[in-house]
């Protein structure tokens, strides 16, 4: 939980950061400098100011600890620093941490200089070990939820927000009845082929939401190649085709048990397997459309990847049922 106020300017929650070095300098002097220093904090790594304390980068601790003694410090530190604001809120420097997974932000004035930084660990309860992976993950998963809670929406906001993903479900409800409509005749005909509707549905929505999820943990690295996007695209449809044939092939010759004949359990167990294949390609692929479109993936691809499974899967087999068995 958060003990501050996510509301208050960060000038007056700032900590301040005594494991500055001089960029112009050598490590061997830069280390000379602060042996001199007493050191409260844990450092991960050093900011890196000119004479007028100007955040120029960051040095990690490795770094300093591996490099030759004579290495210059501009050298070796890293310039690309995510920075917050003096006028910013703490709010929004959290929100800085939890999108881009840092455990501290350094914080500046209008001029670039260095004022001090906001630590993550300030801001929970609990101390937590910053090489344990999993524990970080945890962190800022608790953040988010955090974030959450103070970020107060009013009821009208909070409609807007959620109610455009509930129309494109009942777009897609719309759509699927449209579609039973157009079919009714085999529907009426055929009638097991009713009675497995709901599982069929059922089925593909839940491929759908499993794909879309190893998809998501996959564009979470901006930097993931298309190579690697690839590979585990087509190493996930193969997970999936089996596990369609499976349930095709188990439901198929379940479904010979109401004695309808041989027809209607090749349409069931046929289906199952077209309708869960290809809503397993829509799941892997929308994440990944979205996150290069610079949208949300976590955001929209739940709504968007049920609403086409389910319509796809009706429209695929009723079809089917209808060229097969009329």
């Amino acid at each position: 939980m958060l003990d501050h106020d996510l509301k208050k300017p960060l000038k007056d929650c700032l900590t301040p950061i005594d494991f500055f070095v001089r960029g112009d300098l050598t490590i061997k002097e830069n280390l000379r400098f602060l042996q001199g220093r007493h050191l409260e904090h844990k450092i991960i790594y050093f900011y890196v100011v000119d004479e007028n304390h100007k955040l120029l980068g960051i040095v990690p601790t490795r770094k300093m600890l591996l490099c030759k003694p004579d290495t210059l410090i501009e050298t070796i530190m890293d310039q690309n620093v995510i920075r917050a604001n003096i006028d910013q809120t703490v709010l929004e420097a959290i929100e800085m941490m939890e999108k881009k997974r840092l455990l501290a932000i350094p914080v500046v004035d209008e001029d670039g200089r260095l004022l001090g930084a906001i630590d993550v660990q300030t801001y929970l309860e609990d101390s937590f070990n910053a090489a344990d992976t999993q524990h970080r993950i945890d962190v800022f998963q608790m953040i988010g939820l955090t974030l959450e809670e103070g970020k107060k929406i009013s009821v009208k906001q909070g409609y807007r927000l959620r109610m455009p993903w509930i129309f494109c479900n009942m777009i897609g409800g719309l759509l699927c009845a449209i579609i039973s409509r157009y079919n009714e005749v085999v529907l009426s005909k055929v009638l097991i082929l009713a009675f497995f509707i709901p599982l069929v549905l059922t089925l593909s929505e839940s491929i759908s939401m499993q794909s879309m999820t190893q998809s998501l943990q996959t564009v979470k690295n901006s930097k993931t190649s298309f190579k690697y996007l690839y590979l585990r695209a087509i190493k996930e449809w193969k997970i999936v085709f089996l596990i369609a044939l499976s349930s095709g092939l188990t439901i198929g010759s379940a479904s010979l048990l109401w004695g309808d004949g041989i027809k209607p359990s090749f349409v069931i167990g046929f289906g199952i397997l077209i309708s869960v294949m290809l809503s397993s390609i829509f799941g892997t692929l929308i994440p990944i459309l979205l996150h290069s479109k610079k949208l949300d993936p976590k955001v929209a691809s739940g709504p968007v990847v049920l609403t086409l499974a389910d319509v796809l899967t009706t429209f695929l087999y009723l079809s089917l049922a209808s060229w097969w068995l009329l």
